[in-house]
């Protein structure tokens, strides 16, 4: 079982941090940039997560949802995450979640909010 969890702000201890409600779906942790050194060493850049939901039921819970990031009200908000590093074991980041775009990072079809992906980017492991 996945054990995704979230808390508002940098450095959480991980006691304080809450499951993400309902539970997303993701690859883990991914990188934006891999550059292989002439000497051999391969080096990893712009650590980020997409955690993704095919289905948010209602607005009350798609409001409850972006207030587990801090987006409530804000475009983007530094957190803490613990989730799945390249390796696959969780671990907790510092990030900064961003709000989904409409139409791009959430469409709203069939009655129903879906495909809805929140970005944490800047990932930092602590």
């Amino acid at each position: 079982m996945t054990t995704y969890k979230v808390k508002d702000g940098h450095d959480q201890a991980e006691i304080d941090l809450v499951l993400i409600d309902p539970q997303p779906r993701s690859t883990g942790v991914r990188v934006t940039r891999r550059t292989h050194a002439a000497g051999g060493a391969v080096i990893e850049e712009g650590k980020y997560i997409e955690l993704i939901w095919d289905i948010v039921p209602t607005a009350n819970a798609w409001n409850a949802l972006l207030n587990q990031f801090g987006l409530g009200a804000v475009l983007t908000n530094e957190v803490t995450v613990y989730v799945p590093d390249p390796q696959f074991y969780y671990t907790r980041y510092n990030g900064t979640a961003i709000r989904p775009e409409i139409g791009q990072d959430v469409q709203r079809t069939g009655y129903f909010i879906r495909n809805v992906t929140i970005l944490v980017r800047d990932l930092t492991a602590i």
